[in-house]
């Protein structure tokens, strides 16, 4: 009978050990997104989105084939005469809207938009948010496409705020064909921010829970939080980087952009801090010297590609 029950004990143990990782797995992975439509609306509500505005703009709709087998989707604002073009990528939990904010602002510096939704968000397919892991690749598939729109010689950066930003920079690890890359308040390793997050939002501070959770991650889809570290071989990227992040950021620590800049020793790199700027508020607490900063940067880059290349 003792035994019967220290078997119970051991077997609900175990279960709970199993369950706990699963349910931390599961609320990182399927994050509560807001619906398409909706992130429209509540950019409308805001100010960020203008809707007679966005009716007139000229702009292009797609859906591409992502190479993991699912339709990524995404809105291609042009301009005329021109083979410059940047691509955003949006925060988690949103769509391709809380970007629109920004096409006004490359428009001026003649550049063509793209907009795209990342995987399980807005209108692209994916069964699951991987923070980089896969959706770099769809980035990378995107690139592709502006080269196929615009010809191979043509000058494509970067934009990411937050997800997207971690994995613009985790893309261009892997493909330096991107003339630069604008990191808009980026985690700089996964399994620090999900320890920092488990500590002030469920107040838990057992690191090996993390760990758990990463392998339970695992083991359903195939990558771990310790394979999403966009500061992981910084040193090593020669692509020029533009790191900003609101001083008053308390979601992802203003410290981690400070490590990424420090980390990259090749090439260009900015940094600009934003003074009373949350999570992700950068450019909406000041537009003028973000865009000033933003186009202090390109002008540096644009020059050199151009010294380069004099046929640019």
């Amino acid at each position: 009978m003792v035994w019967s029950i220290a078997a119970a004990a051991v077997l609900i143990l175990c279960l709970a050990a199993a369950a706990i990782p699963f349910y931390f797995s599961s609320l990182i992975i399927f994050p509560r997104k807001v619906e398409y439509k909706k992130t429209f609306e509540m950019g409308v509500k805001s100010g960020e989105i203008n809707p007679v505005h966005f009716e007139n703009t000229a702009k292009e709709e797609l859906f591409i084939d992502s190479r993991h087998g699912y339709k990524i989707h995404g809105i291609l604002f042009p301009v005329e005469h021109s083979r410059k073009a940047v691509i955003i990528a949006h925060g988690i939990t949103w769509s391709l809207f809380g970007s629109y904010k920004y096409v006004e602002m490359f428009h001026r510096r003649g550049y063509h938009v793209l907009l795209c939704d990342h995987r399980y968000h807005g209108l692209s397919g994916g069964s699951h948010t991987s923070f980089g892991f896969f959706e770099k690749d769809d980035l990378s598939t995107w690139v592709d496409c502006l080269f196929e729109k615009l010809g191979s010689g043509a000058f494509i950066g970067l934009l990411g705020e937050s997800l997207g930003a971690a994995t613009s920079l985790q893309y261009i690890k892997e493909d330096s064909r991107v003339g630069f890359c604008i990191a808009d308040c980026p985690f700089s390793d996964l399994t620090a921010l999900m320890r920092l997050r488990l500590a002030q939002d469920f107040k838990i501070r057992f690191s090996p829970l993390i760990l758990l959770t990463s392998f339970v991650t695992k083991l359903r889809y195939g990558w771990g939080f310790t394979e999403i570290s966009p500061i992981h071989e910084m040193e090593k990227v020669e692509t020029p980087i533009l790191f900003i992040h609101g001083k008053e950021d308390r979601f992802i620590p203003l410290q981690m952009s400070l490590d990424l800049f420090r980390r990259k020793i090749k090439g260009i790199k900015h940094l600009y801090l934003v003074p009373k700027a949350g999570h992700a508020q950068a450019f909406l607490t000041d537009r003028k010297i973000y865009e000033e900063r933003v186009f202090d940067f390109l002008t540096e880059i644009e020059l050199r590609t151009i010294q380069r290349d004099p046929a640019q």
